[in-house]
């Protein structure tokens, strides 16, 4: 099935945003009614990398006209006498923000907002056709998401803390890709859609006092949109791709507790 974004997708995707709040912010309403003495709450921020953002950015225009089944691992080839560049996948860098209910001490709910884009990789030059013809080729990725997890925090001798969650994000992505032939004729696909990846979270905390602890994450993202049209119209080309949420991600940062620990 292919889809495009308009107007209306947007309004749709800020509603559904909204829901998400919403539902975690009753989650944090029912759990204001438990006994005070069983409930804390934490802000936290971070930053950090995200490995082959958008996964391997497979597209039509790849498929078809340059003959990579494997998006961005398949496009590079080399040749005697041609001046290539390898094409490496996205290396993304983020930040975020989490709220996080903790119930009971050990059991916990958690929202978060991320921003993510590509920084590094998604630039060279590589080879296609019978004849080889050079072919510059550029891709960007960057999206937002607002993961909703369940888990549970474990307690290990005085200091540390390591919790495990899972559940889904609401994920909104923008991917771009550029094919140069020659220096001449360019294709350009752009891409914009939504997603609702599953997400796992493995959290570890390290308290250097009784409310403010220090963080490192590792979450696994999986899930991607539906296939999309491109919406560039003046290359007289059209392409297709999926935007692929699917990944690892790696953070550090730091949370506070609104009461001791």
């Amino acid at each position: 099935m292919i889809i495009c974004t308009s107007n209306k997708d947007t309004h749709t995707m800020l509603i559904k945003s909204a829901v998400l709040i919403v539902t975690a912010m009753l989650f944090f309403a029912v759990s204001a009614h438990i006994e005070a003495a069983n409930v804390n709450y934490a802000i936290g921020v971070y930053g950090g990398l995200a490995p082959s953002l958008g996964d391997d950015l497979q597209s039509y225009l790849q498929y078809y006209r340059y003959g990579s089944q494997s998006g961005v691992d398949g496009i590079n080839r080399t040749q005697d006498g041609y001046e290539t560049s390898n094409i490496d996948r996205l290396l993304g860098l983020g930040f975020g923000i989490s709220f996080k209910t903790l119930l009971f001490e050990n059991y916990q709910i958690r929202i978060a907002v991320n921003y993510t884009r590509g920084m590094w990789g998604g630039e060279g030059t590589t080879l296609f056709g019978g004849v080889p013809t050079l072919l510059d080729c550029d891709y960007s990725f960057r999206m937002y998401d607002v993961p909703l997890t369940f888990g549970i925090s474990i307690p290990f001798w005085k200091d540390v803390k390591i919790s495990f969650n899972c559940g889904a994000a609401f994920a909104y992505g923008w991917y771009q890709n550029r094919f140069t032939e020659n220096s001449a004729t360019t294709y350009k696909g752009k891409f914009t859609g939504r997603g609702y990846p599953l997400v796992i979270l493995l959290e570890a905390e390290y308290f250097i006092n009784d409310k403010i602890a220090l963080t490192s994450a590792l979450s696994y993202y999986r899930g991607a949109t539906k296939l999309i049209e491109d919406t560039y119209d003046d290359d007289g080309n059209i392409d297709y791709a999926r935007l692929n949420f699917t990944g690892y991600r790696f953070n550090l940062g730091a949370v506070y507790y609104f009461i001791s620990i």
